[in-house]
């Protein structure tokens, strides 16, 4: 353990992000970690945001990528999503994403005993530390996992059940749940677990590379219901084995999750969508799948035909919006954004002096995020810079999944820059 710290001392790099940013969100903390000895994986890089809601945190949310050798430049890490963070501030959670590279195969780093299980809780302890939130340390898990990190996921799950609140599963697990000894073990932890398992349409066909693990998924779903398993089935019916807009499920359902965690949840059909009484005999039926509350499964039911969703009240806030003169003259714009969980955010729109200047997002008809999750060219950032050194007056909005256009922030004007 001593030489696991001192490598760990060695690669450490601990930032706060935007300290000097007139609007801060949160606290924003890297660590580089290399192996300890014997361990596979080459380097982890962690990102964790912690949000600026007071009192100590409530659980962390841990985003784990898919089998590649992920890096910030890569795989931009869900902690620069304002969905995300939407979420997390919600509930005083902290929003973690392990970016793990490796030299060969997936598993140096999706099996735990590779080290990325000794790497998690040494971040966890430097987090805690650096942060001054000492409950990191201990603070109860919700595990996001999209295909090798699925895989991770699971057995994570397997080793540490007292920790986990919720999970879900984007594709994978082939490995674990194509084992009926495995199986069993996650079913004997994970049976009153809330659960997620999420497929796209075009992976449950042979002829797709990812269609191994379509039916060991579908098993460990069925008999977690034939065994009265809390755990719900989603189809997209627009995508293969990207994630593409299946986070406006998962996000209100961590949500719902976290706020109903005593509720008895709901049951719906596989196949007609429609609801089911919750009967003895349904509370078994492997036909039909658990959901934690009415309203969430409405969202279910119109993903599930539709592949997006079009929140018909969005509940948009308007985001904030700040300017400040740097020395050379340029204006440098941040903001904060704060979308509603059930829309997300498509484009960030500024105003220059009352008329449309820049959009920044995917824009219309595309997707809310990467194939991995994280969030795409132009919502990355925070902020823009302007070069005009002229007086200027700007306003923010933002736009939903649906093309809702959010209230506008409060105007803000800078005088002229000196000469």
């Amino acid at each position: 353990m001593k030489l696991a710290f001192s490598v760990l001392a060695v690669a450490l790099l601990l930032v706060a992000a935007r300290a000097a940013d007139p609007l801060p969100d949160g606290q924003l903390l890297t660590l580089r970690m290399g192996p300890s000895p014997g361990e596979r994986f080459r380097q982890v890089v962690f990102s964790c945001w912690l949000p600026d809601t007071p009192g100590p945190l409530r659980a962390v949310i841990i985003h784990q990528h898919g089998c590649t050798s992920a890096t910030p430049e890569k795989q931009p890490p869900v902690t620069l999503d304002a969905h995300w963070r939407a979420l997390a501030r919600l509930h005083g959670c902290a929003l973690l994403s392990p970016m793990y590279q490796v030299d060969g195969q997936c598993d140096e780093w999706n099996d735990p005993d590779s080290g990325s299980e000794r790497a998690l809780f040494a971040a966890f302890a430097e987090f805690a530390s650096q942060s001054g939130h000492p409950e990191l340390r201990d603070a109860p898990w919700l595990l996001w996992g999209h295909s090798g990190g699925s895989s991770w996921s699971a057995q994570m799950i397997v080793r540490h059940p007292r920790r986990i609140l919720a999970a879900s599963f984007r594709g994978g697990c082939h490995k674990q749940f194509g084992v009926p000894e495995f199986r069993a073990r996650f079913a004997e932890v994970a049976r009153e677990l809330p659960l997620l398992f999420v497929w796209g349409k075009r992976e449950s066909v042979p002829a797709s590379s990812h269609f191994v693990s379509w039916v060991p998924m579908n098993t460990m779903f069925g008999e977690l219901r034939a065994q009265g398993g809390k755990v719900g089935r989603l189809i997209d019916p627009q995508s293969e084995h990207g994630c593409d807009n299946s986070r406006l499920v998962i996000i209100p359902f961590f949500d719902a999750v976290l706020r109903e965690r005593a509720a008895p949840g709901v049951l719906v059909d596989c196949a007609s969508l429609e609801a089911r009484e919750m009967t003895a005999a349904n509370r078994t039926n492997p036909a039909l799948a658990w959901l934690p509350t009415e309203a969430l499964s409405r969202v279910w039911r119109e993903f599930s035909q539709q592949g997006t969703l079009t929140p018909i009240k969005p509940r948009l806030a308007s985001p904030q919006l700040a300017a400040t003169r740097e020395a050379n003259g340029q204006v440098r714009l941040t903001w904060r954004v704060e979308p509603a969980l059930d829309g997300g955010v498509r484009a960030l729109r500024l105003q220059r002096d009352g008329a449309p200047w820049k959009e920044f997002g995917p824009g219309a008809g595309r997707l809310l995020a990467t194939s991995g999750d994280g969030p795409p060219v132009g919502l990355r950032e925070s902020g823009f810079v302007d070069d005009s050194r002229a007086s200027h007056s700007y306003v923010l909005s933002f736009v939903d999944v649906a093309g809702n256009e959010s209230p506008p922030s409060e105007t803000v004007r800078l005088p002229l820059a000196s000469l």
